[in-house]
């Protein structure tokens, strides 16, 4: 019998669709956010300026979360060939559900109006060229004293974003299929544009009303005479510091520096007042296209493909979020439909268990590196990331075999995390006599595209008596 036991600690990551379910057509979902928007605004933005007056709290600021805080292997590591393959032994995983989410709708924005101004704004998005009508915002923030705040409030109500920009906005963000995300950059843009020679307190303001315009629970918060924002997420945001307000987490944005000296203040006012940031995409950005070329090749097959350079450029602006999300985050669709094309080319003829075994040792040979030594901090990749970059390390090639397994064979695959590394679970048609774990009476063989010269089924002797977290990405 092996010696080893895997035993798994099962934990659902709340990735959150909500009501932007990830089949709902898009469109479909703008339409629905559209309802009742006057309502919200008159509950909560119309009365901002009591909440600026009224009491504001200090809270304690939480240094950002690591995803794994154990540090990856710096040298890929490769199965000994002199290694034994002992009876594997299998006991059933231990579940452990954390409490699921308040049930939220998202709330809605408004409706979209034609507009013809007077003068519009050209600015540069990720290599895009957009335009905006020109908010006529009139002078700067002076300061994050409370009479400042709230007539500024007032000068930022009389300008044209609400009536003008952001219905505009509406136009790009359903055009080029903008998540939450994405418009938040957009916006940022924008404001750096408009308020170029302003101080970082202006358009740290601006942001947060134009973010809370769109309906999201944004909130206002200074540190010492800094003034920042607070923006909740539907996901688990690593390496971001952020505070807590009835259990919700909020995560600081904006420009400028945070003095650890000074607390973090923000007014009180309901919660939720708003909707969270939805991090994951929902569907293929329609970005103009710039092709990156990638080739890799394995055992005589090689894999030529074309990625978005530009969407490239979107992707590594996002922050660090739950593995899962990556994995289910639409993306490159032609980039996409090539590497299946290919890869079922490749596979032709085989069963599943050899077809599965070629893909986790063609992924094995990509060149490795950690994420510190490619960039100097952790950023684990969508899938055309992986097709980008020269080098990748195993939560990228956990993210790149999930896809295949469940895109190209339809396949119930887990992403599985070690302390320091990451790998994949994968439910065949039979059960194998190989390193697994059960799940809801469901055998999944481990897989990793990592550990050089393992099949389907071994696990890294360092991990098998290690209780690894499963991220069940659908």
């Amino acid at each position: 019998m092996k010696k080893g036991l895997i035993v798994i600690l099962l934990t659902f990551i709340p990735l959150c669709l909500q009501a932007q379910n990830a089949n709902e057509d898009f469109q479909t979902f703008r339409k629905k956010m559209l309802e009742g928007f006057q309502g919200f605004r008159k509950n909560i933005l119309d009365d901002y300026a009591q909440f600026l007056n009224g009491i504001w709290e200090e809270y304690e600021v939480f240094i950002g979360r690591k995803s794994n805080p154990k540090p990856k292997p710096e040298v890929q590591p490769r199965k000994d060939e002199n290694e034994s393959t002992p009876e594997p032994q299998v006991i059933e995983p231990e579940e452990v559900k954390p409490a699921e989410p308040a049930e939220q709708e998202d709330p809605p924005m408004p409706k979209p109006i034609v507009t013809s101004p007077n003068s519009l704004i050209s600015f540069d998005w990720c290599g895009i060229r957009l335009q905006l009508p020109d908010a006529k915002i009139d002078g700067d923030l002076r300061s994050v004293e409370k009479e400042d705040l709230v007539a500024y409030l007032e000068k930022l109500e009389n300008s044209k974003l609400e009536k003008e920009v952001i219905p505009q906005l509406e136009l790009i963000v359903n055009s080029l299929n903008l998540n939450d995300w994405c418009l938040y950059l957009v916006i940022q843009s924008y404001v750096k544009k408009i308020k170029a020679n302003a101080n970082t307190n202006t358009r740290n303001m601006i942001c947060w009303y134009m973010m809370a315009l769109w309906g999201f629970d944004v909130r206002l918060s200074f540190n010492g005479s800094n003034l920042f924002y607070l923006i909740p997420f539907q996901q688990i945001v690593y390496a971001r510091n952020y505070i807590t307000i009835n259990d919700i987490a909020y995560y600081i944005f904006g420009e400028g520096k945070t003095d650890n000296n000074e607390g973090f203040y923000t007014p009180k006012i309901p919660n939720p007042s708003g909707g969270k940031v939805n991090l994951v995409l929902l569907k293929s950005l329609k970005l103009p296209y710039k092709a990156k070329h990638f080739s890799h090749t394995f055992a005589g097959r090689t894999l030529n493909c074309e990625v978005n350079e530009n969407l490239i450029k979107v992707l590594a602006q996002f922050p660090q979020i739950p593995i899962a999300a990556y994995a289910v985050s639409a993306g490159d669709n032609k980039a996409r439909r090539q590497v299946l094309e290919q890869m079922k080319q490749f596979t032709s003829g085989m069963d599943e268990y050899d077809a599965a075994n070629f893909i986790l040792q063609f992924i094995q040979s990509f060149d490795y590196a950690t994420d510190q030594e490619q960039f100097g901090y952790e950023k684990p990749f969508f899938v055309e990331e992986i097709l980008f970059y020269p080098r990748n390390d195993c939560e990228d090639r956990s993210i790149f075999y999930y896809f295949i397994m469940t895109e190209l064979f339809g396949k119930d695959v887990h992403l599985v995390t070690y302390p320091g590394h990451e790998c994949t679970g994968v439910n065949f048609t039979r059960e194998l006599n190989m390193d697994c774990y059960y799940y809801k009476g469901k055998q999944y063989v481990i897989c990793d595209p990592t550990y050089i010269g393992a099949t389907i089924g071994m696990c890294m002797p360092d991990f098998k008596n290690v209780k690894p977290e499963i991220e069940l990405a659908r």
